[in-house]
C-alpha cells in the first residue's frame, strides 16, 4: 500500500526536531534543578536545627538553665536557628530520662507539631534530670517546602504540606 504524496513529505520533513527535544528535556532538567534546590534548603535547615539543639544541649548538660521547661528550650533553639519560619510555633521539644537498667527508648514517633486549623502543640515531657542521669532530647520542627512541586519527594506531616525535620541526642547531666 502506497502512502499519498503529502504524507510522504510530512514524514520526511526534519524541521522542528530540536523543538521536540527541547520540549521533552527542559521540564526534566527543571525538575532536577528544583529538587536539588529543595534538597539543599532542607539540609541547610536541618543543619541549623542540629547546631541550635547541640548548643542548647550543652547548656542543659552543664546545668546552665534553672528549671528548664519546653517553652524556654524552644525559645533558646529558635533564637539560634535560621531559615525556619515561625520557629517557636512549629517546634516541639521532648526530654526524658533513659533508664540505665533497661535502656527502653520512647516510641519512634517524633513529637512534631501538626498545623491544621490552628497550631497544635503535642504533649511532650521535659524532665531535666539529676546529676549523672542519661537523658534523651528530641527536637522536631515542622517546615514548609519551598516549591509545591517538591512535595512528592517528602512525606507530608500536616494538611498545609509541612514536613518534619527532627534531631535526637543523648547526653549525661554533668555533676556539680
Amino acid at each position: 500500500m502506497r502512502m499519498p504524496t503529502p504524507f510522504k513529505r510530512f514524514f520526511r520533513e526534519e524541521g522542528g526536531n530540536a523543538t521536540v527535544e527541547f520540549a521533552i528535556l527542559v521540564p526534566l532538567l527543571f525538575a532536577i534543578f528544583v529538587a536539588t534546590l529543595e534538597g539543599g534548603l532542607m539540609m541547610s535547615r536541618w543543619a541549623g536545627i542540629d547546631r541550635a539543639a547541640d548548643m542548647v544541649i550543652r547548656n542543659l548538660r552543664l546545668g546552665q538553665y534553672e528549671n528548664p521547661d519546653a517553652e524556654l528550650l524552644r525559645q533558646e533553639i529558635c533564637d539560634q536557628v535560621f531559615l525556619v519560619e515561625n520557629c517557636f510555633q512549629n517546634t516541639a521539644v521532648d526530654i526524658r530520662e533513659i533508664d540505665r537498667a533497661t535502656f527502653l527508648m520512647p516510641d519512634e514517633d517524633e513529637p512534631c507539631v501538626t498545623r491544621e486549623d490552628e497550631i497544635i502543640q503535642p504533649v511532650t515531657e521535659v524532665t531535666p534530670g539529676q546529676q549523672n542521669d542519661l537523658m534523651l532530647i528530641r527536637v522536631c520542627v515542622t517546615v514548609d517546602a519551598l516549591f509545591l512541586t517538591s512535595r512528592f519527594a517528602m512525606e507530608d506531616l500536616d494538611a498545609q504540606g509541612g514536613y518534619a525535620l527532627s534531631v535526637s541526642s543523648v547526653y549525661v547531666n554533668e555533676p556539680s
